[in-house]
């Protein structure tokens, strides 16, 4: 190998892409290009900080300008100043002064720069009621006639349920675009690993069938988990002096857990 194979910084050029994350970014995109509020929901490990980082990318550095905000102690307060700072601007101490601030530099991105600001929030699931009664006021513009931006909230499955609470009506009416990202296909996890090896530059396969089926099994096409059972395993051959990773290393390393 010439590269490390199933690492998280593989380049966002040789992502592999399932029918769950052409969607996903399908959605993203159309999202992002419209200027709407998107919600993006998966299980721990399914790629949902994948996808978004596959969509700056590709996108048009021209026409966009992404800001992405991982905390999942995010205030209201928190939220104005980084986006403030990121786009070089000293916020006001006082929280309506910044949130004037934001909304004028939203304003001014889209209107006279004539680009579209995307803001992604991930880690929602975590958020205080406090925070995402705010994301209310985050996407009222001119009267709540229009808006300048577009919002990517990114968490696990359980922001859907918790967005369907009578008290959070107004922000889930605001979501224009929702997709829940699951689980690769056994047909794609055997795909996306030997993708891997082919980004690593391996000569030839590695993983024999059965020990494809048997991480299959075991990690429910989650590539997270596909990831970290697949490096240990090469480990474990390397160990033992193998030059084919079969079940049975699968088997040990599935043991060791």
């Amino acid at each position: 190998m010439k590269e490390v194979p199933f690492t998280r910084e593989i380049l966002p050029a040789h992502l592999f892409g399932s029918a769950t994350h052409q969607e996903a970014s399908a959605r993203l995109e159309y999202a992002t290009h419209h200027r709407q509020c998107c919600l993006l929901t998966g299980d721990p490990g399914t790629g949902k900080s994948t996808a978004v980082r596959s969509l700056i990318y590709h996108s048009d550095q021209v026409k966009y300008r992404h800001v992405y905000l991982c905390d999942s102690a995010l205030t209201p307060k928190l939220f104005y100043h980084e986006v403030l700072h990121f786009f070089g601007m000293q916020p006001a101490y006082r929280a309506t002064e910044a949130k004037r601030q934001f909304q004028t530099l939203m304003l001014d991105i889209y209107e006279n720069e004539k680009k579209i600001p995307v803001i992604t929030l991930d880690e929602a699931h975590h958020f205080s009621e406090n925070m995402l009664q705010e994301l209310r006021f985050i996407l009222n513009f001119k009267e709540d006639s229009m808006s300048p931006m577009s919002l990517i909230l990114i968490g696990q499955p359980s922001l859907r349920n918790q967005l369907k609470s009578k008290h959070l009506e107004a922000i889930d009416q605001r979501i224009q675009l929702r997709y829940q990202i699951t689980g690769l296909t056994e047909k794609e996890t055997h795909a996306y690993i030997r993708h891997h090896l082919q980004v690593a530059q391996t000569p030839h396969d590695i993983f024999s069938e059965e020990a494809l089926r048997a991480i299959y099994h075991f990690t429910q096409g989650v590539p997270r988990k596909i990831n970290t059972l697949c490096s240990q395993s090469l480990l474990d051959a390397c160990v033992l002096g193998n030059k084919i990773v079969g079940e049975s290393h699968i088997q040990r390393v599935i043991n060791e857990q």
